[in-house]
């Protein structure tokens, strides 16, 4: 487990969002993928984490899995890497 204790409180909010989406799997996905992520983020990269964050759990985890290839243009990178991190 990440130590969380020196992290800033906006990073600290992200990772709690990206655990506790909903579901397991997407709890799991960006739950990792952020403890792994967050402290090499810059405001810039937590903002944009951030918006993702804020789109409905269907529409992310239809990225992810590959179920929808319409990824919105802003979000491609980021959920590539999520894909890549993961292996999906």
């Amino acid at each position: 487990m990440t130590d969380h204790r020196d992290f800033s409180d906006r990073q600290k909010r992200l990772i709690y969002r990206a655990h506790h989406r909903g579901t397991k799997e997407l709890d799991w996905l960006l739950g990792k993928y952020v403890d792994e992520k967050v402290d090499t983020m810059d405001e810039a990269g937590i903002d944009h984490f951030d918006k993702l964050m804020s789109l409905p759990e269907p529409m992310i985890e239809g990225w992810l899995m590959g179920r929808d290839e319409d990824i919105a243009p802003e979000f491609a990178e980021i959920v590539s890497e999520i894909q890549k991190y993961h292996d999906l």
